[in-house]
This record gives structure tokens, sequence and C-alpha cells, in this order.
């Protein structure tokens, strides 16, 4: 099924017609690319569905989006859903950090800024606290300054951003950052 219809129907069984753009997302590298341009470049329906096809697809296999990382990083200036920013801060979250230092730092300026501005969605947040957890463990000169931002944003969080704000915290102090 071509990716834009599958993307655009209202009525659709989407784990049957989405298993098979993750199954070929995950096969085909030209797939994948399809799934991003929708992901990134499409229509508001577009982007959530075909981020959570990419979702899944970094949960199969993660080291196809090592390649993908310049595109990832420069398209945190031009979401437009959440579902693009949950895709992008997910995946750094729990897969390998960008490898260029100045992507690096574009990542932790996004996750300080969408860490200090209080939001609705939780999801970003704790994604943003955990990507700059694993950055502060590469460069402990931002621990004192990922201090100050968790204890601001826990102090209106959410349980769940208030358990892996803590979670973390514990973590820089066990390893003496802080």
């Amino acid at each position: 099924m071509d990716l834009k219809i599958a993307l655009n129907q209202f009525s659709i069984d989407k784990d049957q017609v989405y298993r098979e753009w993750i199954k070929w997302a995950t096969e085909n590298p030209e797939k994948l690319q399809e799934v991003m341009e929708r992901a990134f470049n499409g229509n508001d329906t577009e982007r959530k569905r075909a981020s959570w096809i990419l979702h899944h697809v970094s949960d199969r296999r993660p080291e196809l989006f090592y390649v993908k990382e310049k595109m990832m990083i420069d398209q945190l200036e031009h979401t437009e859903t959440q579902a693009e920013i949950r895709f992008i801060l997910r995946y750094y979250s729990k897969y390998r950090l960008p490898r260029h230092e100045e992507r690096e730092g574009v990542l932790a300026d996004y996750c300080f800024k969408v860490l200090m501005i209080p939001n609705d969605a939780v999801a970003p947040q704790v994604y943003s606290m955990s990507v700059l957890h694993k950055l502060t463990i590469r460069y402990p000169e931002l621990a004192h300054e990922l201090e100050e931002s968790i204890r601001w944003a826990l102090e209106n969080g959410s349980a769940g951003m208030i358990s892996r704000g803590n979670k973390i915290l514990q973590d820089l102090q066990r390893r003496g950052l802080i």
C-alpha cells in the first residue's frame, strides 16, 4: 500500500497496515527514508502516524538511524507535532547519542529548552531529562545546570517527571557530579 494513502486513511486497520510499513522500513533504506520524509514534512496526520512507524522501526533496529543523525537533529528546529518531538527525543534517550559535537550541542540546548517550558506533554520533558542525563555523563560540566533545571521542572511536574527526575538526581549524586 502506498505510504501517503496509508497515513491519510481515517478508518484503517493501523496494526495491519503499519506492521507492513514497519517491516519495509526496517529492511529497505528507501522505505525508511520515505517514512521519515512523511514524518518530518507531511501534513499533520502524516507526521503523527509516520512518527509512530519510526518509533517501532527504531525499537527493532536503532542502528538504522545512526546515519539519519543530521536529519533528526536538524528536524528539532522544524517540528510541528508532539509526535515528531517524542520520536526524536525518545530515540536519543534510549539509544546512541549523536557522534558529532555540534549536534550534541543542538540536542542539549533543545532538551534544556523543552525541560524549562511548562507543557502538558510530559513525554518530551521526561525524554529530555534522560537525554541530558546521558550527555552529562559524557560532559560532567553540565551536571549543575541539569540539576537546577530538573529541580525547577519538578516543582510542577507530573508523577512520571518527578520519578525520572529524582532517579537522575540520585545517579548524579552517586557519581559525585553534584
